[in-house]
């Protein structure tokens, strides 16, 4: 129960921890709310609290700060780091003058400087999340492209009563999320006309009380007819109205109260627009500069009209050299300006031009509906435009003047017939010229007019000095070129024996460089052949001494395989002996009608020749080596041991005598099966008597290492193999299996 108590409290203490951090940060800005303010829910007001210096014993969970109607005279660039979720600020109706540049309020969404004497707006690089901007009634007196550049956010923005007397065209090309500006109450002449077209979700626009603003341009609201809602444009200098006014078609409400309009067929297209939408703007507001009737009341008056194309010359065609006259007349009120166009893009306009001025072209008004060409040419000939204005509408009218097929045959005509004449009289001055030159020279009357002693004419001194002059430049190029040849061959001479000296050093040096090469090469074939007979001397050494170690091993290996085969073939006499001896007294201890078969005791006998006494059968040591190749089995009993005393204190000599007189005598080989007696028809089987003896196998292998004995190196015989016999353990014995044996086990 205890443990179970610790556990709780451990798991308890973590929010307890949290429940009494949170307390303290209540109660820590509870205390830190100054007595002239009122803070409540992370919002502090200080409105009129008589503050001279910015506050900074605030909450720090504050949210909206309001510091309306006091004496601040800047806003310190440090002192927001104790607020950082700060969004909206109020320091309206102070005496703030420059806010600093490095100003950086991250979260800051709602600003208030309105009444105040502040005169940029730059410190507006430093607030990237502001939403609501009211900076009226300061000393803002420019504003530039990049002012709020960095307020992509801007939804609401008031810069009203400020002298501000220029707006650029780019001031909000990065603000596109507005949907309330106001501009009213400035000191601007003139509003660029595309100012507002970045502004497509501008919902509500006020431009109002700017006395210096006349006018607006006709494009102005271009790209605001599907979202603007609220237009106010009262109290300004208005003496007409832009066109675009017509493309709002979400606009809701329109005030164009407190404007001189002047009221003229200019304004009539207005009356045609509001008297489709009359729930727009009322009329009552809206009054003409020189009548006391409302606006549209005054424009209905004026039966204004469209202007109307009457008479037209469409195609006229003349001949050339001819005046033609084009007439164009057109009806409306006010009476229509016309402007005239030529092929040449010659401009002539009605009433600026007066009635008989000769354009460039041989062109003139007569009249505004007339124009007339006073000679046809092809220059004059051509597409002809007649253009018709008013304040309501405009119309264009084209005419065209061609020269007529006769006209253009009479040019041929004469063409042709100036042609010829001037082809005869070139031709008869020809004529003339050369009758003159043959006269001249076939009398020679060129000679009588020159001075005598001067036979050459002057055409002919000219040619002959220039021959003079070529003959003389012939021979400075020539003397020019002996002398260049002389010089090349020459530096070829010097420079062809240089060569040939070098190449001759070049030669010596490398004959001597081959001899001696060659006298090293010597020298080094001689060292090279002395240490192949050095290295041939050595492994003719080493090859015979080796060899006569592998015979040597060979003849060592050879021995002891046959003494070991000697000492284990009379170890299995002796035991045979041993087993005859224990038949014989097994016999005599049977009754007698076991013996019927067996009297001479004949069953008891073998035909191997293993159980033979030495002197008995020959026994030939090929025939040893045969048995064991083939790894005839021997069992004993586990109580007898093969170890004599009597073998063992044989030496080396006596085993080695026992061997020749074994090979000597010739030994026939034993059966291949049966270590015992031989199966006959007349034996008598014991085996229930008395459990098999079984004698410890004999196993061989060839040894890893060859040791080869070379009879005669020079015949070329064969190498005899040496082999070890090593008996195998009777417990890794099994009747029917010839366990392998490594060579670690001998």
């Amino acid at each position: 129960m205890v443990a179970s108590s610790g556990i709780e409290a451990h798991r308890m203490w973590p929010s307890l921890m949290a429940a009494l951090l949170l307390l303290y940060i209540a109660s820590a800005d509870e205390v830190q709310c100054p007595l002239p303010c009122h803070c409540e829910n992370g919002e502090v007001d200080c409105t009129q609290a008589g503050l001279k210096v910015w506050p900074i014993n605030l909450p720090a969970n504050t949210t909206t700060l309001i510091l309306s109607r006091n004496q601040l005279k800047q806003i310190p660039v440090d002192g927001f780091y104790l607020y950082p979720r700060l969004k909206t600020l109020d320091v309206s109706n102070n005496q703030i003058e420059h806010i600093d540049e490095k100003l950086q309020l991250d979260h800051l969404e709602k600003l208030d400087l309105s009444h105040n004497a502040v005169k940029n707006l730059d410190f507006l690089q430093g607030l990237p999340k502001l939403r609501h901007l009211d900076a009226s009634f300061n000393q803002l007196n420019v504003l530039e492209n990049n002012t709020f550049i960095r307020s992509t956010r801007l939804h609401w923005l008031r810069i009203d009563s400020n002298p501000i007397k220029t707006l650029p065209s780019g001031l909000f090309r990065r603000n596109e999320m507005i949907g309330y500006l106001s501009l009213s109450n400035l000191e601007v002449e003139y509003l660029p006309p595309r100012l507002l077209d970045p502004l497509t979700r501008l919902q509500q626009l006020e431009v109002r009380d700017n006395i210096r603003l006349d006018s607006l341009r006709d494009e102005i609201f271009h790209y605001l007819g599907n979202s603007l809602r609220h237009l106010n444009l009262a109290n300004n200098t208005f003496s007409s109205l832009p066109r675009s006014l017509r493309q709002l078609d979400a606009l809701r409400s329109l005030n164009l109260d407190g404007n001189p309009f002047q009221c003229d067929c200019q304004l009539f297209w207005f009356a045609n627009w509001l008297e489709k939408r009359p729930t727009i703007a009322t009329s009552d507001g809206m009054y003409c500069l020189d009548s006391s009737l409302p606006l549209v009341e005054s424009l209905w008056k004026m039966h204004c009209s469209a202007v109307r194309l009457e008479t037209s010359t469409l195609f006229q065609e003349g001949l050339i050299g001819q005046p033609v006259v084009l007439t164009c007349n057109f009806s409306g009120n006010p009476q229509p300006s016309v402007t005239w166009v030529t092929p040449n893009r010659t401009i002539l306009q009605w009433p600026s031009t007066t009635a008989g001025d000769v354009g460039v072209d041989d062109v003139a008004l007569l009249s505004s509906g007339q124009l007339q060409v006073n000679t046809l040419s092809r220059h004059t000939a051509g597409d002809y435009a007649c253009h018709a204005s008013n304040a309501l509408s405009n119309v264009t009218a084209f005419m065209r003047i061609h020269i007529a097929p006769k006209g253009f045959r009479r040019v041929q005509i004469h063409s042709i017939i100036a042609g010829f004449t001037c082809v005869g009289a070139f031709v008869l001055i020809t004529l003339l010229v050369q009758g003159f030159r043959y006269l001249m020279d076939r009398f020679g009357w060129w000679e009588c007019c020159y001075c005598c002693g001067e036979r050459l004419s002057p055409r002919a001194k000219q040619i002959r000095n220039l021959l003079e002059a070529i003959e003389q430049y012939k021979s400075q190029q020539l003397e020019r070129l002996r002398e260049n040849y002389t010089g090349q061959v020459n530096r070829i001479r010097e420079n062809c024996v240089q060569q040939m000296e070098r190449i001759h050093q070049g030669y010596a040096g490398q004959v001597k460089y081959l001899r001696g090469v060659r006298v090293y090469g010597t020298q080094q074939l001689t060292t090279i052949r002395e240490q192949y007979n050095d290295q041939a001397k050595k492994v003719y050494d080493y090859t015979v001494d080796r060899l006569q170690t592998v015979q040597r091993n060979y003849v060592s290996q050879r021995s002891k395989v046959r003494k070991f085969s000697a000492h284990q073939l009379i170890r299995l006499r002796e035991k045979y002996k041993f087993q005859q001896k224990t038949l014989n007294k097994i016999m005599e201890n049977l009754p007698a009608f076991y013996l019927d078969s067996c009297r001479s005791a004949a069953c008891a006998r073998t035909d191997s020749v293993y159980f033979q006494d030495v002197g008995e059968v020959d026994v030939n040591i090929d025939v040893v080596e045969s048995i064991i190749k083939q790894g005839i089995r021997l069992d004993l009993p586990d109580d007898v041991c093969l170890e004599d005393e009597n073998l063992d204190a044989l030496g080396d000599e006596e085993l080695e005598g026992a061997i020749e007189e074994m090979e000597a005598a010739g030994a026939r080989p034993r059966k291949r099966f049966g270590h015992g007696r031989q199966s006959s028809a007349g034996s008598l089987d014991l085996s229930f008597l008395f459990a098999p003896i079984r004698f410890p196998s004999l196993n061989w292998r060839r040894r890893n290492t060859v040791d080869e004995e070379p009879k005669n190196v020079a015949s070329g015989t064969a190498l005899e193999v040496a082999v070890e016999i090593c008996p195998v353990p009777v417990e890794q014995e099994t009747e029917t299996t010839l366990q392998p044996v490594t060579s670690t086990d001998c």
